[in-house]
């Protein structure tokens, strides 16, 4: 990461966004690391009471990317909350129709205030669901980067027999409005809470697959992206005829 980031929440909608940008504009394109699902649970029966993420995953794969314009989005509620926040948010109503609004906001606000053109988005685990979403709803994403990405929570929720979030959208429902986006989903060989059958269960709800590229990595769901990332972002997108 080559520049320092400034601090801002967007609150414009129901529950704040915690976001970080660029303190000075390089370039037209801005990238954009959204956060995984953060501490959502205690465990399988037990939700969370701060979703705020424990692990800094993502904060240390931004410290490896070389582009010149980065930003971050939490997921709502996470390090700072409203009288709105709930466990429902974080729990049974992760990737719904209002969740994707506010993050979606969140998005617009970042790029307005950069006047960037264009759209890159990396996320990492539930970050990777809301990544698709919130480019299927829009115009301006040119890539899509996803590490250990749930990319189909419902089929992941019946993968590990839990219980159903029936408010949750599902990105393989929007495979028209995906399938002409240059994308990469890297998944764990060693990953066993986002198995690598998730992304194969993607890949299928897609008639053209020309720029859905799914890739195996020796990695955990949390350990083993580090000291990767700096190659795997210098791998081309591969969209189109090979």
């Amino acid at each position: 990461m080559q520049q320092s980031l400034k601090v801002a929440v967007y609150d414009e909608t129901y529950w704040p966004i915690y976001t970080w940008s660029p303190d000075k504009i390089v370039s037209s394109t801005l990238r954009i690391y959204i956060e995984g699902d953060g501490r959502a649970w205690l465990r399988s029966n037990r939700p969370s009471m701060d979703p705020t993420p424990v692990n800094r995953l993502v904060h240390h794969l931004m410290l490896k990317d070389k582009s010149p314009d980065l930003a971050y989005i939490a997921q709502p509620c996470q390090y700072v909350m409203n009288e709105q926040c709930s466990r429902d948010v974080w729990t049974f109503k992760r990737y719904s129709p209002k969740v994707l609004e506010a993050v979606n906001t969140a998005v617009t606000s970042l790029k307005m205030s950069g006047q960037y053109e264009r759209l890159e988005l990396v996320g990492y685990s539930g970050g990777g669901a809301l990544a698709l979403l919130i480019a299927a709803q829009r115009n301006d994403v040119t890539s899509i980067r996803t590490v250990a990405g749930n990319l189909s929570p419902e089929f992941l929720n019946r993968y590990h027999g839990v219980s159903e979030m029936p408010s949750a959208l599902d990105p393989a429902a929007f495979s028209a409005q995906l399938s002409s986006i240059a994308q990469v989903h890297y998944f764990g060989t060693r990953d066993s809470i986002v198995p690598r059958q998730v992304s194969q269960h993607y890949h299928k709800a897609f008639e053209d697959t020309a720029c859905i590229n799914i890739e195996e990595v020796d990695a955990g769901h949390q350990s083993g992206w580090i000291e990767k990332w700096a190659f795997l972002l210098e791998r081309p997108l591969v969209c189109g005829l090979e």
